[in-house]
């Protein structure tokens, strides 16, 4: 941590927490949302839906994995009754790294 106040111990020295404000899970997942619209166009964007939320109290981040309608991926079913075949949309899940202040900082594929 760079330029902290250091504060002195008998046993060790440690840096002393700055006020930073820490984003609640509310916010996380607002700037997960703002993300995901912003880099892909609207019209590959269907049902967007909140599916997981972890923070990772080590390195104070969020992960929030977002779900939605692929517009690329259908899967086809023959199911056998007068020889329909049904079709299916397949789910596309991304978790989006936000930091506890705030800042985005990665997203990434989520295999299911």
């Amino acid at each position: 941590m760079e330029n902290m106040p250091l504060q002195s111990t008998e046993t060790e020295v440690k840096p002393i927490a700055t006020t930073t404000q820490q984003i609640d899970v509310k916010q996380a997942i607002a700037i997960a949302r703002q993300q995901a619209k912003m880099m892909f166009p609207p019209e590959s964007i269907h049902n967007l839906a909140l599916e997981e939320v972890e923070f990772n109290e080590d390195n104070h981040e969020w992960f929030i994995t977002l779900g939605y309608d692929s517009p690329h991926k259908i899967i086809k079913k023959d199911t056998f009754v007068y020889s329909v075949i049904e079709e299916t949309v397949k789910r596309e899940y991304k978790i989006f790294r936000i930091s506890s202040d705030g800042k985005f900082l990665s997203m990434r594929i989520r295999n299911v």
